[in-house]
């Protein structure tokens, strides 16, 4: 969990739920819909074939493959682009399957500047602002942070994020 650099297509708008959710960012793992949908098909046609892992147990072998697994994948929390059609970067947090945090940039010095001057989305909500420079450099080159890291020490505990540069 924390959040991560991403690629997207160029100016890409980030699709919003409808329903009970309405108007929230769609949650999107960073895999091709196409991808895991023949993954999982692959694995329907060898439960289908009696196949089955090791670790299945004798109950769960007379299961139907999407009581065992799951169903099939939903199109909607699948990324719709190709990796070749992703050229700018974008920040995401992967505590849930992952939204964006910051707008897309074409380039990874525009990123860093937005984190230098703005934060991300949640950082401008909770009224935190900026992050120091150097970190987002820092963020922005490693690609990938956690959200938050509790160290114990006997003075206490510190909570150290990627916007304050601890890790």
């Amino acid at each position: 969990m924390g959040r991560e650099v991403r690629k997207v297509p160029a100016n890409w708008n980030h699709p919003k739920q409808e329903g009970q959710y309405d108007g929230r960012l769609q949650p999107m793992f960073d895999k091709t819909f196409d991808k895991v949908a023949a993954d999982w098909k692959a694995e329907f046609a060898k439960w289908e074939a009696g196949e089955r892992d090791s670790y299945c147990s004798e109950e769960s072998k007379d299961l139907e493959y999407w009581e065992w697994n799951g169903g099939p994948p939903d199109r909607a929390y699948y990324r719709p682009w190709k990796d070749e059609e992703a050229v700018w970067l974008q920040v995401w947090e992967t505590v849930s399957e992952g939204t964006p945090v910051t707008p897309p940039f074409a380039t990874a010095a525009e990123l860093v500047d937005y984190l230098a001057k703005h934060g991300d989305f949640w950082d401008q909500k909770r009224g935190d602002g900026a992050w120091d420079r150097a970190n987002a450099e820092r963020f922005v080159t490693q690609g990938y942070a956690p959200s938050m890291i509790v160290v114990a020490s006997a003075s206490g505990n510190q909570i150290l994020s990627p916007r304050d540069g601890g890790f």
